[in-house]
């Protein structure tokens, strides 16, 4: 009779891989099939994670709509939106209005960015832990797991999110008052054009340098500084991989930049999976990349998650069966019988809770006696034909051996030969 598979729920939130029908084996062998696997294997932990994730993300969305708001609030009260004529004086230049009103906006609204990404932090701490817990095809309970997320790697979250920020305050900042600058003084525009480039350079950077420290910190523990110089080194040394996967993350987000029907999907695409999908792929990428140049090197696990595909010849499981035969063939046990445990005759003598010397003769004297019966065995058995295969093997080990030593001591002859002859 079958057994009855798990609820709904339970499926839901245990997953496939903690059932009796999963097989290890049947992991996929490259990356690009890992993704895909997990992708549809584990589409409805993708969505619940993400919902997760986008809970603490609502701070900084919050922040995003009041920074819109807050550009339209001003540009509503400033002169060129106002009905001249009817009471309100004409404004001699409107030179720099609108600059004035993004530099405004982003001095005031985003120094509550810090405190958003604070938020932000405690769910980027639990996906990236589960993300990456996906990625190594481990068993995956969502609550219990984000919450071990969150405790493990908060304090690092935290930091990463406050630096991010603030270098993202001072650079907006900066881009608002060099956009303000450019049409006041048109003379030098070229300056503030470069100043210009250069800090959204830096800020594209530090963008990629931040996402690798979170998955660099989920994966190693590695404090702050040299968390930094790697994903340093990381994001010059993988420049085009970095731009390429992160743009295949943010494609919800992308669209969301769109009007009509695609800003709806994008809509619905970053409720559903945004912020888990980018994980995603992210932290797959970052794998791949750990596991070519990190993990080898400092004696990490590599692969995990995925099979090498082999022939079955070089199949370690394949050797290792290959020795145990060896093994067992070149064993004593095995070229000589064994008599059967089957008379009644032979027992050991059992001592009584007390006991005296005679007791402890009589013991002796039985066990003796079950010796003598087996050596009897083994001599009226031991030319039976079903041992002489073992036999043989055990021969020819021997005198395989018996070769090996012989060599050496030609070798070692030979070496005191020469010794003597030079002395």
């Amino acid at each position: 009779m079958a057994k009855k598979k798990g609820g709904f729920m339970e499926r839901l939130l245990m997953g496939s891989e903690k059932s009796e029908g999963y097989a290890r084996a049947s992991l996929p062998s490259n990356r690009w099939e890992l993704f895909w696997d997990i992708f549809k294997g584990r589409f409805g932990k993708i969505v619940v994670l993400n919902l997760l994730i986008l809970l603490t993300a609502l701070p900084l969305i919050a922040l995003i709509v009041l920074k819109h708001f807050s550009v339209l609030g001003m540009g509503a009260s400033y002169p060129f939106s106002q009905p001249f004529g009817i009471g309100y004086l004409s404004p001699t230049s409107m030179t720099g209005y609108s600059e004035q009103i993004e530099l405004r906006s982003n001095l005031f609204v985003y120094l509550l960015l810090p405190l958003a990404f604070i938020i932000f932090s405690v769910g980027l701490s639990g996906g990236a832990y589960v993300a990456r817990n996906m990625i190594w095809t481990e068993g995956i309970f969502i609550a219990n797991d984000f919450w071990l997320g969150i405790k493990r790697n908060i304090k690092q979250m935290l930091l990463i999110s406050l630096v991010y920020s603030l270098f993202f305050y001072v650079s907006s900042l900066g881009v608002s008052f060099m956009s303000m600058a450019q049409v006041i003084n048109p003379e030098l525009k070229w300056l503030f054009i470069v100043g210009k480039v250069f800090t959204y350079s830096f800020m594209v950077i530090f963008t990629i340098m931040s996402l690798h420290m979170i998955t660099m910190s989920v994966t190693y523990e590695v404090k702050f500084f040299p968390l930094l110089k790697n994903a340093f080194l990381l994001t010059f040394s993988f420049m085009p991989h970095n731009v390429i996967f992160i743009f295949l993350g943010i494609i919800p987000f992308l669209l969301l930049c769109f009007g009509g029907i695609f800003m709806l999907i994008g809509i619905i695409m970053c409720m559903i999976l945004g912020f888990s999908l980018f994980l995603l792929i992210w932290t797959d990428f970052c794998q791949w990349i750990y596991d070519s140049y990190i993990n080898e090197k400092h004696g990490y696990a590599r692969n995990r998650g995925i099979y090498e595909k082999v022939k079955e010849s070089d199949a370690e499981s394949i050797k290792l069966y290959k020795k145990q035969i060896d093994i067992t063939t070149a064993s004593t046990f095995a070229s000589r019988p064994i008599k059967p445990i089957t008379d009644d005759e032979l027992k050991i003598e059992e001592l009584p809770e007390t006991f005296g010397r005679a007791d402890l003769e009589r013991l002796g004297e039985s066990k003796r006696r079950i010796y003598e019966d087996h050596e009897k065995y083994v001599e009226e058995h031991k030319d039976d034909a079903e041992f002489e295969p073992f036999k043989n093997a055990k021969a020819d080990k021997e005198q395989e051996e018996k070769l090996k030593r012989i060599e050496a001591a030609k070798r070692e002859l030979e070496k005191r030969d020469k010794k003597r002859k030079r002395g």
